[in-house]
């Protein structure tokens, strides 16, 4: 990047790009799956939601379940395809476009590991899991453990293909400032997270398995990811940079600041 002010706007747009990836994950999958089953909705939080399943049958909690990792990536999809159409010189869209594909598809496969390795979760195997009494419970772990490091690496790989499109510069100096982009885009996000996470009523529990697990843990990729890149490569193109956006800034501001104050510390129903 050319200079430090430019950070600020990088900041601004990872940050909103992770919280964002997170309301269409939990209220856009896992709420409007259990409101659009009869179920009631008793809690809406920032990292999680609470569906009361008596109308609910057994199907449809997985169903609940489920529908959080497919709108992650519905979302991650929709965010590579728009990606694709938009051009470099639209340089904070494109960046946006990249981070917010990136960690839908991240999040969504991610879940697949998280469940194998710690039982809970989307996928899980507890009441609230897709894989909830389903045997022999020690197969389905390890067959989510295997799908999950096999999809995630994928995302990886193609999250990284994908800057190498737009990066720009040559040898060392593209793979550093990929690096930097992808990790303070990382850290960005999570500390959004957390600190939004930090608001809710029910304690440590909910940011450690929610706002950790998903918006630390499950972009973790973000922070090693680019020195996979071809460090002799030449791309013949000039670095890619974009410039301090005011509109960005307030934009991310005043999203994370109405997301934090509605849903941070939970709307109760």
């Amino acid at each position: 990047m050319n200079s430090k002010k430019d950070f600020l706007t990088l900041i601004a747009i990872s940050a909103f790009s992770a919280i964002f990836a997170t309301a269409l994950h939990e209220h856009g999958g896992h709420a409007l799956a259990c409101a659009a089953q009869g179920g009631k909705l008793l809690e809406l939080g920032a990292f999680y939601i609470d569906c009361q399943y008596e109308s609910v049958t057994s199907m449809g909690y997985r169903f609940v379940a489920f529908a959080g990792p497919f709108a992650s990536l519905l979302a991650g999809l929709l965010g590579m395809f728009l990606f694709n159409r938009t051009s470099r010189a639209n340089s904070q869209m494109k960046f946006f476009l990249w981070h917010f594909a990136t960690v839908n598809l991240m999040i969504a496969t991610g879940y697949f590991l998280f469940s194998g390795i710690i039982g809970i979760g989307d996928f899980g195997l507890d009441q609230y899991g897709v894989f909830y009494q389903v045997e022999p419970a020690w197969l389905v772990r390890v067959s989510l453990t295997i799908v999950g490091l096999t999809a995630y690496f994928g995302v990886v790989l193609f999250s990284m293909k994908k800057m190498d499109t737009f990066i720009g510069g040559a040898g060392q100096e593209r793979v550093n400032r990929a690096q930097m982009l992808s990790l303070l885009s990382w850290i960005s996000g999570g500390v959004a997270a957390v600190l939004i996470g930090f608001l809710n009523p029910h304690g440590i529990i909910i940011v450690l398995i929610s706002s950790v697990a998903s918006c630390v843990g499950g972009t973790s990729g973000l922070a090693w990811m680019m020195q996979m890149l071809n460090r002799k490569k030449d791309t013949g193109e000039s670095p890619f940079v974009f410039e301090r956006s005011w509109a960005w800034i307030g934009a991310s501001a005043a999203f994370l600041m109405v997301y934090a104050a509605v849903f941070g510390r939970t709307i109760f129903l």
